[in-house]
């Protein structure tokens, strides 16, 4: 591991200024700080997995994963910085209390141009020395020469990490199951036990086949697949088609799924329009019918796997967005054929 490596990388993002609706996913890339999906009802639909593999991220697929019962987990992200800040907030999870999690991990209202006072608890140098002594040596590294160098405030409103999105205490308690209390010590309960097996990886999707040789229950990808056209080997649809049946679906066990796409608002609204699905609000969605759904009925990766081929399926869940439109996610699944 070359520590010298990341910490100049996530000193570089930290003197940068962030790029509001970056969709940079590169080996040294912004850091998510909380999941965007709703990881607890989409993983519901797969909650007799026992073995899966599954996107990085915060690994908050991989805890919902081992609340539902899964013994072994392997994760994969592209990000090195992405997979310190997964070991930060695992050991953060195992050692803290609850309340001491919520406090550091989340904020009770967020909202545009907050003030640095509003965000003094948020990843602060109070709670890197409760847990300085508990941490992988990348990470005790890298994150503490950032917070000597940066006050935490600083790191939030840099390019280190995405700030753009949702973090708020209520949003992640709906979308995520470890955000509530009890949830939480369940979880700290199954990491502290280590009867468990979970592993982050660095792999980008399209090495996942000849990165990984078991075979799994669920393979999970989130939300990955949004952005097919600009993964290398992949850029059609038909290519993520072949890539998933033909590659990735190598290794699932029999009877496994793959939980291949995930569609936020948009991208749900225009499948149930290419379906003739009515809409929940049709004043609303006319509108945007026109300016916006156009495109993601004529390119989405969720139309266009489901129009396309009989082998994915579809359910539809509560969304993660938070606003005054009620609104479905849509999560796409595929079935190993036997």
């Amino acid at each position: 591991m070359d520590f010298l490596k990341l910490r100049e990388q996530a000193f570089k993002l930290a003197s940068s200024k962030y790029n509001v609706g970056n969709t940079d996913f590169t080996q040294y890339s912004s850091i998510f700080l909380a999941p965007t999906s709703n990881t607890k009802e989409m993983m519901k639909l797969y909650k007799d997995a026992k073995t899966v593999l599954c996107v990085g991220g915060t690994g908050a697929i991989g805890y919902e994963a081992l609340l539902n019962g899964a013994c072994k987990v392997d994760m994969f992200d592209i990000n090195e910085l992405q997979r310190l800040f997964f070991l930060y907030m695992k050991t953060a999870i195992t050692v803290l209390s609850y309340e001491e999690f919520m406090k550091h991990f989340t904020l009770k209202e967020q909202y545009p141009l907050m003030s640095t006072d509003k965000v003094k608890d948020l990843l602060s140098n109070e709670l890197f020395e409760k847990l300085r002594f508990y941490l992988d040596d990348d990470v005790e590294i890298v994150f503490g020469s950032l917070l000597d160098y940066f006050y935490s405030s600083d790191l939030l409103f840099s390019g280190l990490f995405r700030f753009e999105y949702i973090i708020s205490t209520d949003y992640l308690k709906r979308i995520t199951s470890f955000y509530n209390e009890e949830e939480y010590y369940k979880l700290q309960k199954i990491l502290r036990s280590e009867k468990v097996e979970i592993n982050y990886h660095i792999c980008s999707l399209t090495d996942v086949p000849s990165t990984f040789t078991l075979q799994y229950d669920l393979i999970a990808l989130d939300n990955i697949l949004q952005y097919y056209q600009e993964i290398k080997d992949i850029g059609t649809v038909y290519e993520a088609n072949r890539f998933i049946d033909k590659k990735l679906s190598n290794l699932l066990a029999n009877d496994g799924f793959i939980q291949v796409a995930y569609g936020f608002e948009v991208a749900t609204d225009a499948l149930k329009h290419a379906l003739n699905i009515p809409l929940e609000n049709n004043d609303y969605h006319n509108f945007f019918n026109k300016y916006i759904l156009k495109e993601d009925v004529k390119n989405g990766i969720c139309t266009g796997l489901i129009k396309k081929w009989d082998h994915y399926s579809y359910d539809f869940i509560q969304g993660a967005e938070e606003n005054d439109i009620i609104s479905d996610n849509v999560v796409l699944t595929y079935r190993k054929r036997k």
